[in-house]
């Protein structure tokens, strides 16, 4: 999952927030130094990402990918379920998508003096951009998409990938709710409170 799904599959604490989607900002050695507090959401981020891999629903999404996208078909999966869950967004949470990034945001200020510089930039960045509620939207995951691929060291023009989304939606729409119900039960355990509606 991306970080619309770590963020939302977290204890309603900014540590815990921040370090469930920290794995994906920044090494294994820089995540050791963050504090217990954060710890909690790394190992849930890392449980996630494990069940996510390993899930026989998400491989089959996974496995319509084109050959020339085969190598990156985890990535695309994620960020074409993380639409899904920014479309559906009612369904899961009882404040709006627009209220609970802006309340991650809020969050955010008050750790700024904990974080690396580094680390909270990627954050900021991520806010500025409006990550979260771009999403609901085509052209929002061919952004996110386009922002992924000038990470790489070979760009593999990830935008275009949108075009698989779009030709099997209705596939990928299913696969997610069905997927989703499942991750939901898996990661209590890890959170207690599972969601972003307090």
């Amino acid at each position: 999952m991306n970080w619309l799904a770590h963020a939302y599959l977290s204890k309603p604490n900014i540590e815990f927030r921040v370090g469930n989607i920290l794995p994906d900002l920044v090494s294994i050695t820089e995540l050791k130094q963050f504090s217990p507090s954060y710890q909690e959401g790394i190992h849930c981020h890392r449980a996630i990402d494990a069940f996510t891999d390993s899930h026989p629903i998400v491989k089959g999404s996974i496995s319509r990918m084109p050959q020339n996208y085969k190598r990156f078909g985890g990535i695309l999966t994620d960020v074409f379920y993380d639409h899904f869950l920014a479309k559906h967004w009612d369904l899961y949470s009882s404040v709006s998508l627009n209220e609970f990034s802006h309340g991650f945001y809020a969050d955010l200020q008050t750790v700024k003096s904990n974080l690396p510089g580094d680390v909270f930039y990627k954050f900021q960045r991520m806010f500025e951009h409006k990550i979260f509620e771009t999403y609901q939207d085509i052209s929002g995951i061919s952004i996110a998409l386009q922002r992924i691929d000038s990470r790489l060291r070979r760009p593999a023009k990830l935008g275009d990938a949108v075009g698989i989304l779009e030709q099997y939606y209705s596939s990928y729409e299913t696969e997610f709710s069905a997927f989703f119900a499942e991750l939901q039960k898996y990661v209590e355990p890890y959170t207690q409170e599972t969601q972003a509606r307090a």
